[in-house]
């Protein structure tokens, strides 16, 4: 009997390979093929674009499930003198000058944004570790074990200060990630201020008051010095004040001058009618002699070549007068100038003036979602397109 081998069908050669191995079927399907061409086509198309898309729903999910409120407490204030004025500078002085004030805030500024500050408040607030905490998110902590640069530019970036010049304004903003504790920060930050540009200026006044008081005592000592040789010079030459009796020694000087010519004078009316060896012009004669005698010991006390002389002694007292007078005026100077610094160094002294105290925030101001959002995916696009572009140009010069 013979038996005829019947060929199998297209349709029925498909079906057995469906039933004996499934997968090779499928992927030998124009179907899958084609599906798999177009979706490489696709891929090569915009593959990298779906990358930016799923990179956006990440930078989405983060800042809408994962990132850590950020509280923010401002405080507005003003670096003020004691006498509350100001030196302006005219004409080609005032072209890039900085006024007072200015150098003031921009001296606050420097002191809020150092290390010097960062650590007082990490010592007294434990700012660091809060800075630290793992329940805060990745991304916005601090790292654990952060260095001192570390600490100090994290504390910077969350801290911020604006200076109005035309109003001499400063604003401070403390971000932290607790509105209690951005107030504790910002008040603290107040309180090391105040006590800094206090200590710069006590550390001035007391500069100042020191050299004053220092000239007074140089000139005190001085005067007494002075004082000391003029009642020395009194004693030695047992004049009290040389000057009067010099002038008392020229009065009786006159005196006896103008008795002289008295005597003179009725000596020649004697001698015009009497003679020379009467007793009456003998008398007279005695007189004069006497009265010439007297004049010439009373002129040698006034002026000799002796260094005892009145007149000597007169010129060394005015000396040591001088001297001790000047002296007692410098003296008189150092005090008015004692009292005179003490006074500008008051007004000299610097006071932070609070004009909003730092508040309790209400709701956290950072992260900024979405506008952070629509930043990250702007810059993505932009970096897609960039990418596109110059990869276009480098198949282009391939070709």
């Amino acid at each position: 009997m013979s038996h005829t081998n019947n060929p199998l069908s297209n349709t029925q050669r498909k079906l057995r390979k469906l039933k004996t191995q499934p997968l090779l079927f499928v992927k030998d399907s124009q179907a899958y093929l084609k599906t798999i061409k177009t979706a490489y086509a696709t891929w090569a198309r915009f593959g990298s674009f779906l990358l930016i898309l799923l990179t956006s729903l990440l930078v989405v999910v983060y800042y809408s499930l994962i990132a850590s409120p950020r509280y923010v407490s401002q405080a507005i204030f003003v670096v003020e003198q004691a006498n509350g004025q100001e030196v302006t500078l005219g004409g080609l002085a005032s072209l890039g000058a900085t006024s007072p004030s200015s150098k003031d805030a921009y001296i606050i500024i420097a002191f809020i944004e150092s290390r010097e500050l960062a650590e007082r408040l990490d010592t007294k607030l434990q700012l660091q570790k809060h800075y630290a905490l793992t329940e805060w998110d990745w991304f916005s902590r601090l790292i654990q074990n952060a260095t001192a640069e570390e600490y100090l530019a994290y504390y910077q970036a969350h801290t911020t200060l604006s200076y109005d010049e035309r109003a001499g304004i400063l604003t401070l903003e403390v971000q932290t990630f607790s509105p209690d504790y951005s107030q504790q920060i910002a008040q603290q930050i107040l309180v090391e201020s105040e006590a800094f540009i206090n200590q710069l200026g006590v550390k001035m006044v007391n500069n100042q008051m020191n050299y004053a008081k220092l000239e007074v005592s140089r000139a005190h000592a001085t005067f007494l010095q002075q004082q000391t040789a003029l009642v020395l010079f009194q004693d030695t030459n047992k004049l009290f004040n040389p000057e009067q009796q010099s002038g008392a020694l020229v009065q009786v000087i006159n005196q006896l001058e103008s008795s002289l010519v008295i005597l003179e004078s009725e000596l020649k009316i004697l001698l015009s009618f009497m003679q020379k060896n009467a007793s009456e012009v003998v008398t007279k004669q005695n007189n004069i002699n006497a009265l010439k005698a007297q004049l010439l010991e009373e002129q040698a006390r006034l002026t000799t070549d002796d260094a005892s002389s009145l007149n000597k002694i007169n010129s060394a007292f005015q000396e040591v007068k001088l001297n001790t007078e000047l002296a007692l005026q410098l003296y008189k100077n150092a005090l008015v100038g004692l009292e005179s610094t003490r006074v500008e160094a008051y007004q000299k002294l610097k006071h932070l003036l609070i004009i909003q105290s730092a508040k309790v925030a209400q709701e956290a101001s950072y992260p900024k979602r979405l506008y952070s959002i629509f930043t990250w995916f702007v810059s993505l696009l932009i970096m897609y397109l960039l990418a596109k572009l110059i990869m276009a140009i480098i198949k282009e010069h391939a070709e």
